[in-house]
């Protein structure tokens, strides 16, 4: 999984989660216990196994076994995978998509001469190399290949932190690595300080794994080279430093260029309705052995496709299974690189987003905590509810409506518009809790670490199979308008400078005609509402979302809403002279969190890599565009004590009202995007409310 690890929790606290209830339904039928009753959770973790341990052995200064977009160790995985796949007897194809691929030599760090654990951080520099066949070389011995300096710590590596250690030209400085807005922008800021390299260390859910070295993409920041360390690494350079100077000698080869990735697609054809589709999808690139995130994803794909074929049975719909490659990074997009297979199976294949009754998505299957989390979409919602029940997990399971811009879900609920499941046990405490370990040399295969894997495979199977087979899939339009509506009033209520008054109504006309054609009985012919469904889902949903600086769902005014709300109080506190107030406010934006922690060059800089390339987060406009230039000049008068207030306002009132504009042009897309879709559902009713032999039930 992609990002940080503190989406979760942010969802968890402010998401519509709802504890499902014990109502009871039908019992499974007999063709659904047949599917169930085949599934093997040992299987499942001999996959693990295999996958995790046998296919990639080779070493990498991004941390053995990791298997990173592009890469030759990423190829083997996928052709080991589709082996498995046509072994089973689906109908399979490798299908390629363009990637930034990297390679890595090993690192080598030392410290006045004892040798330190390090990694290279994908998508960061190195000491040399060559990027798309031009050599470049940054270290200062006789090659130019490896740097030695000295070693400063500058802790968070902000403004605040080089105005107390003072110059760092030409030398390594230390760095506890951010969370929340992640590392790349204190690559940029010691690099505009003259620094030679950086060495991160330590996060914020390490626990007590003081050996764990934590992988993620740095989005291509890659002036100085990069290189992460252990808690206790740090600890004893720390320790050397109070002391006195610590010399360090760094070298680690990162090339650059373009190169593929493939996504390995296994089919197995619909009996009555091969043209819509049912599908579960995990990446299978990883970082180290990644035996939870995610070969435990790809496991569970490959475990599922086989009890399906040994039931004998043939779906009404196809099935597909995917192994999604680049995951963890890969989009030329520098700020948004993940989700690059996910992305690229969008593009290739708008027919199947647009036909598809529902796309599990998995990352992390099985693991060992007392419940677990079903994230949906909310048209699938009740149909959620109702699977969960014939199986009796009402109790351990939870469903969260809204899914995070970190994973693959994202692309096929939010960007793709189709239905989504995505199942995750990732723990942030507890025992064992997942965190300490995620994206680092821990996560390998420990078969008591997957206690739930027969219970998970249960729920994506019987999921998979209902949504193939069910005579109508269970769509409800209606319920995106129940859920997209409170949060439209509660951006409203946000910028009462704004008419939310068409948008709302919009929206209450296009649940009235979901909820019209929803009740549509078309005799012998279900599968014409079911198109148009899909069809109005796959055109609709993309305008309704965006997301925010957390990675979180949310609508896509919200983000405007936020910066509206934190400048109002913002000017407010420098209304009555308190600065500290204003700084305080504008910690809330992550923009505002940037530019009072960043130089002005960096700002700058770094809001250039918010502008996208045209990844998944630019496509719809996904992200919020940051706030003009004069947003960072009042942020920079902000943080200095004799400023004046008045031009300080100004700039912030500038730039609200330029936010404000941006709340009205947003509801303005999700108005007219409501309304084109109101309007097909409402023809379409009409149509059916004229034709002999159709009924419609309220």
């Amino acid at each position: 999984m992609a990002s940080c690890a503190d989406w979760l929790s942010a969802i968890l606290a402010t998401a519509c989660l709802t504890v499902l209830g014990s109502t009871a339904h039908a019992a499974l039928t007999e063709s659904e216990a047949r599917l169930l009753n085949g599934l093997d959770s040992r299987r499942a973790l001999a996959d693990i196994r295999h996958l995790s341990q046998d296919v990639v052995r080779t070493h990498s200064g991004l941390g053995d076994g990791t298997a990173v977009s592009g890469s030759r160790e990423e190829a083997a995985l996928a052709n080991d995978i589709a082996a498995k796949m046509r072994a089973i007897g689906l109908s399979v194809r490798l299908e390629d998509f363009p990637v930034r691929a990297y390679r890595y030599g090993p690192v080598t760090l030392t410290a006045d001469h004892a040798p330190i654990t390090a990694i290279s951080l994908h998508a960061a520099g190195g000491t040399w190399g060559t990027r798309d066949s031009v050599p470049y070389a940054h270290g200062n011995n006789e090659d130019h290949h490896a740097i030695k300096a000295t070693l400063v710590d500058v802790a968070g590596g902000y403004v605040s932190d080089y105005a107390r250690v003072g110059d760092v030209r030409g030398q390594v400085v230390l760095v506890h690595r951010e969370l929340r807005d992640w590392p790349p922008a204190q690559i940029t800021e010691a690099a505009n300080r003259g620094a030679s390299a950086v060495i991160f260390y330590d996060y914020s859910f390490s626990g007590d794994q003081r050996d764990a070295l934590r992988q993620d993409s740095m989005w291509g920041h890659d002036r100085i080279p990069a290189v992460a360390i252990a808690r206790h690494s740090a600890e004893a350079l720390q320790q050397a430093l109070a002391r006195g100077a610590v010399e360090v000698t760094l070298e680690n080869r990162v090339d650059v260029s373009d190169g593929h990735s493939q996504n390995v697609v296994g089919i197995i054809r619909g009996s009555e309705l091969p043209d819509e589709w049912a599908m579960v999808a995990a990446h299978y690139d990883r970082w180290f052995q990644g035996a939870g995130d995610n070969t435990s994803g790809v496991a569970s794909v490959l475990e599922v496709a086989r009890a399906v074929i040994a039931s004998g049975q043939r779906p009404r719909r196809s099935l597909l299974f995917m192994a999604t490659g680049s995951e963890e990074a890969g989009l030329a997009d520098p700020e948004r690189d993940w989700l690059a297979g996910s992305t690229a199976f969008l593009h290739q294949h708008p027919d199947i987003l647009r036909t598809a009754s529902l796309i599990f998505n998995l990352d992390l299957v099985g693991w060992t905590s007392p419940s677990g989390t079903l994230m949906s979409t909310p048209d699938v919602r009740d149909h959620q509810d109702s699977l969960l029940s014939d199986l009796g997990y009402d109790s351990r399971m939870q469903v969260v409506i809204p899914t995070t811009s970190a994973i693959d879900a994202w692309n096929y609920g939010v960007v793709g518009g189709a239905a989504m499941n995505h199942l995750w046990r990732a723990t942030f405490s507890g025992s064992p809790a997942y965190f300490p370990i995620y994206h680092t040399q821990l996560d390998v295969l420990r078969p008591e670490y997957y206690g739930n894997l027969q219970m998970d495979l249960r729920l994506i199977a019987l999921s998979l199979w209902r949504a193939a087979n069910d005579p109508r899939v269970p769509i409800k339009l209606s319920a995106i308008a129940d859920f997209v509506g409170p949060l439209l009033e509660a951006d409203a209520a946000r910028v009462p400078q704004a008419s939310f008054v068409d948008s709302q109504a919009a929206l209450a006309s296009f649940r009235k005609a979901a909820v019209a054609v929803e009740g549509i009985n078309v005799e012998g012919s279900a599968d014409v509402v079911d198109r148009l469904l899909m069809a109005t889902r796959h055109d609709l949903v993309p305008w309704l979302y965006a997301s925010n600086g957390d990675f979180e769902q949310v609508v896509r005014t919200t983000e405007y809403a936020q910066r509206v709300a934190v400048l109002s109080r913002g000017i407010a506190a420098l209304q009555k002279s308190d600065r500290a107030g204003a700084i305080t406010a504008l910690g809330d934006l992550y923009e505002g969190r940037q530019c009072l922690r960043l130089s002005p060059q960096s700002y700058a800089e770094e809001r250039g890599f918010w502008a996208g390339e045209g990844g998944w987060a630019t496509q719809f406009g996904h992200r919020a565009a940051p706030p003009a230039p004069p947003f960072e000049t009042a942020c920079e008068a902000l943080a200095t004590p004799d400023s004046g207030m008045t031009a300080i306002i100004n700039a912030f009132t500038a730039s609200r009202d330029e936010a404000i504009a941006a709340v009205t042009e947003s509801l303005a897309v999700i108005t007219v995007k409501l309304r084109a879709a109101t309007a097909t559902l409402e023809e379409f009713a009409r149509e059916r409310s004229v034709r002999p032999g159709d009924r419609s039930e309220p």
